[in-house]
């Protein structure tokens, strides 16, 4: 059991933020993949993997309702908007429900979520049918009722043999009658009886029934890949596709959809129009007619809409990335580059990602899809620092990538390269983690000697092979934690040999195991050198931390030491039990970490004060799992890539710029009520930041480690400032450049 958690839990019971109010989220979620789609009023609702967009079909506006809106970010299974009590009833897997009205206020009913009896993995909304107030839930494990008025669960009707639960594909309604689409065949019973009891459920039919709808009146069913009309317990056969129906709709017309067409029926199932999906590499999900047009959700590319008189689409989602599984990230001057490869912990590729890339820049994304890469897995990604318009994409299974003003100029693999094909019933050419030094060569790591590869700014490439410093039994898969410090030493977070260090210019290369608990959690997971040149390493179950690592080079005996923190006389190791997934130090030097299953931490210097935890309970996180984060030295944002999407934090930390013309301090003025923290940015590194009041009292001083400095608003930690007006002394060591802000604190 985890020694952080109650000691986190105090720091937050005592800082007392609110973490909205104080700082903003950027949403960042994919709309390209719908999985369902309803249209009211003039109004088209789309449901993307976890979040909801509209589109207004007179005034062609889009609005994204996400996490950053209230939303949890988990993966929604359905969605239902009803019109009269405007309302939306999102349906997440797991079984949580969330009601948005219309200011946007956020109402949870947990009570499935909660519930122990069902599964957590069949509470799962399959379709949703209104009936006055109420809606009937398809579910994987039965039919429920939700009222919308009350926002509450009414009765569940297990429909299997013996009051057993099964899969509802869909339930619909036809005169006094209700109908499901079971894991039994069709069932039916009559809408005024007790339907909890399963003895008044009859079985209409056998085969595999997949949906139910209403069109002019009558209710339809699809079998495989024919239609039906349902009167009473008859069926009819009204018409035979060539291929299996995917999902069906009534609306002017009957809209069926395959993986590759549209077809809609008029009144008298005669063809009124055939849409062929126009996009080779996509599918259809579901369409829907709305006054003459057809609305089309596929699962690459959006909504495709379609008018009356043109088989030439509009194509309809917000600007938005590829998917909602980013999985690497890199950011500089203010663009962002996303990739969404993925391995597994034995670091294989398989099954491939054939997934593209993705880049956020001047407020637009522009995404490069697969067929312009002919890579697969693609899991990091660096941009070149010297020249931002050029940047490297790499993948365990196809090499290296090169692209200049967003084309792939250059391919690298074992044809072309210092890298080995270590699969021999497969061309696999694996590269993992990369980094730039000094001189802008790009070291990456290789899963085989030569261990690592260098690639100079003139295309030419070496290698170093660090084979000697590795266990005999070590089987070295990958390695995707690299560091580079200021002297252009390269450190390696490996399986189970610790940190390796190379030093190119002796060509020495080390190991450091020392302090690293030895008990299966060996794998280093994140890695950094903060601005004190002191090494932070993560990986499944604790923190360490390394002063001057540089030294293990000179034979100097090193090792790792956690954190201590003591509070009511307890010591504790900070983030021990934690499973520690990133290590981000930002420009004041303090350290951002991710965790799998836990969120975000933010903590201060040397690791002894918490001022932030994200997870998805209290902020817009879209998930406890974060696989990677970056920070963005310009603006000072921090990229989160979770397990359900990508989000991004405006945060407070700066590096260094050349001037200081332009300081400032944010928020300013502090309302202390919701603010802890003012920052001061704007400055050089390592200049001297002097805060007093109007009298002239010192109340804080520091060195700034990068282009900003954070104070939390108290005399040296001891007690609070009191209201009022503060000024902040800038200087350099030697005086010359000099500057002032001032702070204003309302309590």
């Amino acid at each position: 059991m985890s020694v952080i958690k109650p000691f986190i839990g105090i720091l937050l019971l005592l800082a007392g933020f609110s973490l909205h109010a104080q700082h903003a989220w950027i949403e960042m979620n994919a709309y390209l993949d719908i999985k369902n789609i309803q249209v009211v009023d003039n109004v088209i609702y789309a449901q993307a993997p976890n979040a909801i967009f509209t589109y207004n079909t007179g005034s062609g506006e889009i609005e994204k309702i996400s996490s950053v809106d209230g939303l949890t970010g988990e993966v929604i299974s359905n969605f239902y908007y009803h019109s009269g009590l405007k309302k939306l009833f999102v349906f997440h897997e797991g079984g949580l429900i969330e009601v948005m009205d219309e200011q946007k206020n956020v109402f949870r009913s947990p009570a499935l979520a909660f519930n122990t009896f069902i599964p957590a993995d069949k509470k799962v909304v399959n379709k949703i049918t209104a009936r006055g107030n109420l809606l009937y839930l398809a579910t994987d494990y039965g039919i429920t009722i939700y009222n919308l008025e009350n926002n509450e669960f009414g009765d569940t009707y297990y429909t299997a043999p013996g009051g057993g639960q099964e899969r509802i594909h869909a339930v619909n309604f036809n005169g006094n009658n209700i109908y499901a689409a079971a894991e039994q065949g069709l069932i039916y019973a009559d809408i005024n009886s007790n339907l909890i009891d399963f003895n008044v459920w009859a079985k209409m039919a056998n085969y595999y029934w997949t949906d139910l709808f209403v069109f002019n009146n009558k209710l339809m069913g699809v079998i495989g890949n024919r239609l039906y009309e349902i009167h009473g317990n008859q069926w009819t056969r009204v018409y035979t596709f060539n291929d299996n129906v995917k999902s069906a709709s009534g609306g002017n017309f009957i809209n069926i959809c395959f993986n590759d067409k549209i077809i809609q029926l008029t009144d008298t199932y005669m063809q009124h129009r055939v849409i062929t999906n126009p996009l080779s590499q996509d599918h259809f999900v579901k369409a829907l007619d709305f006054q003459d047009d057809v609305y089309i959700a596929t699962q690459k590319n959006g909504i495709l809409h379609y008018t009356s008189n043109t088989n030439n689409p509009e194509t309809i989602h917000p600007n938005c990335p590829l998917y909602n599984h980013p999985f690497g990230l890199d950011v500089k001057d203010e663009k962002l580059w996303v990739v969404y490869g993925d391995y597994d912990v034995s670091y294989n590729p398989y099954p491939f990602f054939r997934y593209g890339i993705s880049t956020y820049q001047d407020k637009q994304w522009v995404n490069i899809p697969y067929n312009q890469l002919n890579m697969t897995d693609i899991s990091h990604v660096r941009i070149n620092p010297s020249n931002t318009n050029e940047v490297y994409i790499s993948s365990p299974n196809s090499g290296l990538g090169k692209l200049v003003n967003n084309q792939l100029v250059a391919h690298y693999d074992y044809h072309n390269s210092p890298m080995i094909n270590i699969d021999p019933n497969h061309d696999s050419s694996r590269i993992y983690a990369m980094e730039f030094d000094s001189k802008n060569n790009l070291w990456l790591t290789h899963p085989t000697s030569p261990y690592l590869l260098i690639l100079h700014p003139d295309a030419s490439w070496t290698t170093a092979d660090i084979s000697t410093v590795f266990s005999s039994s070590s089987k070295l898969q990958g390695i995707d934690e690299m560091v580079i410090d200021d002297e252009d030493n390269i450190w390696l977070g490996t399986i189970q040999d610790g940190v390796v260090g190379y030093k190119p210019e002796t060509g020495n290369a080390i190991k450091i195991k020392e302090g690293i608990a030895d008990t299966g959690y060996t794998n280093i997971t994140g890695l950094d050198i903060d601005k004190d040149g002191t090494m932070w390493m993560g990986n499944h179950q604790e923190l360490l931390i390394l002063n001057h690592p540089e030294k293990a080079f000179d034979g100097t005996n090193v090792s790792f030491k956690p954190i201590k923190i003591v509070y009511e006389g307890v010591v504790q190791l900070l983030m021990k039990g934690q499973s520690i997934s990133k290590i981000k130090v930002d420009g004041s030097n303090n350290k951002w970490m991710g965790t799998m299953g836990s969120g975000a931490y933010y903590f201060n210097e040397d690791g002894t004060k918490l001022i932030y935890h994200f997870t998805k309970e209290n902020s817009p996180l879209p998930s406890n799992d974060i696989y990677d984060i970056a920070i963005d030295g310009k603006t000072g944002i921090v990229y989160f890539a979770t397990q359900n999407g990508l989000i991004a934090y405006k945060g407070i930390a700066t590096e260094a710029g050349d001037n200081m013309d332009d300081v400032y301090a944010f928020p300013n003025p502090v309302n202390a009520r919701n603010d802890n923290f003012v920052t001061i940015r704007g400055l050089l590194e390592d200049v001297s930041v002097k805060i007093v009041d109007v009298e002239g009292n010192l109340v804080y001083e520091a060195i700034s480690k990068g282009g900003s400095i954070s104070w939390d608003l108290t005399a040296f930690g001891r007690y609070k400032v009191a209201s009022g007006v503060y000024i902040a002394l800038i200087t350099n060591d030697d005086g010359s450049i000099t500057q002032t802000t001032k702070i204003l604190i309302i309590r």
